[in-house]
């Protein structure tokens, strides 16, 4: 299960104990998103004192980058003194940025280790999730496959050859995603249990030069977020599920995580209307329609939504 960091008051994170429990991960995030609602309600963009202008440098996950570039581009249309410049480079790079001040944001699949990152002013914002697909080369059409034959694919390597897999006499090549990647992290914790893995190592972690190596390598594998599968590549289930709001809120499908985006806080005007504007209907809607889940959507029966 994910472990979870909770804000203290000074900004601090305290290590919750991980647990199976999603209720009470659903419940943590309802707190979270009425923190939201009640910050939003208080202090809308509409409503701050201080002018919305000015630059604002967004860089890490390239999970979350399509639809940060996207918001970006909304936001600068909203409030036209205003540059959003965004950028990808993986999790690690969004969290050394923006802890180095090289960057207002830091995006991250995953939560900021306080060992790693232990600035008190650290802040982390939830603003969705991102569900993670198999894919393979258009090839190879097996339809599923089990969390353990995905292991033995990545890291044993008992299974190479497709045809162990009722495929063709192919050998498998995995392709992996470099160590800055929130999304191999994600990968190797709740899917290969923490195991290292094997295969074609990319230098840089871009998701779109993972979709496009698989696109055109004969037998490979890898893992993209859902925002970037395109018709170049055949997505594979795993244990016969997708990674859908249902599947994910009732504990079928693991491959998943909370987009965040952190900062070390302050009180400046354009970064607080961006932050609240990510949550907004606007960029919320368009997080669905790219494959995201929106923030509101992640909820469990008796839990209710949130709207910011």
């Amino acid at each position: 299960m994910k472990s979870i960091y909770l804000l203290r008051p000074s900004g601090q994170k305290r290590r919750l104990a991980s647990s199976k429990n999603l209720l009470r991960r659903a419940a943590l995030l309802c707190c979270l998103l009425l923190g939201t609602y009640v910050l939003t309600s208080c202090s809308a963009p509409g409503s701050q004192s201080q002018p919305i202008a000015g630059k604002l440098r967004v860089t890490g996950s390239t999970a979350l980058l399509p639809l940060a570039q996207e918001a970006g581009k909304l936001f600068e249309q909203q409030y036209t003194g205003t540059k959003i410049e965004v950028s990808g480079g993986g999790s690690g790079h969004g969290l050394d940025a923006v802890t180095a001040q090289q960057a207002e944001i830091g995006n991250s699949d995953i939560y900021a280790n306080p060992a790693i990152y232990p600035d008190p002013n650290l802040t982390d914002h939830i603003v969705c999730v991102t569900p993670f697909e198999m894919i393979t080369n258009p090839g190879i059409t097996v339809p599923s496959l089990t969390q353990q034959q995905i292991i033995d694919i990545f890291s044993t390597g008992k299974i190479n050859n497709w045809s162990q897999l009722g495929g063709p006499d192919l050998k498998i090549t995995p392709i992996v995603r470099p160590s800055n990647s929130g999304t191999r992290a994600t990968f190797r914790k709740y899917i290969l249990g923490g195991r290292d893995e094997k295969g074609t190592l990319l230098t840089t972690d871009s998701s779109t030069t993972v979709r496009d190596t698989v696109a055109k390598t004969p037998g490979a594998i890898g893992y993209v977020a859902a925002s970037y599968v395109t018709n170049a590549i055949h997505t594979v289930e795993i244990d016969n599920q997708k990674g859908t709001v249902s599947t994910i809120s009732s504990g079928k499908y693991n491959f998943w995580s909370y987009e965040h985006m952190y900062t070390l806080g302050g009180d400046d005007a354009i970064l607080e209307a961006f932050l609240q504007f990510m949550l907004g209907s606007d960029v919320q809607q368009k997080a669905q329609e790219m494959g995201y889940v929106p923030i509101n959507s992640m909820q469990t029966p008796g839990v209710a939504s949130v709207t910011p």
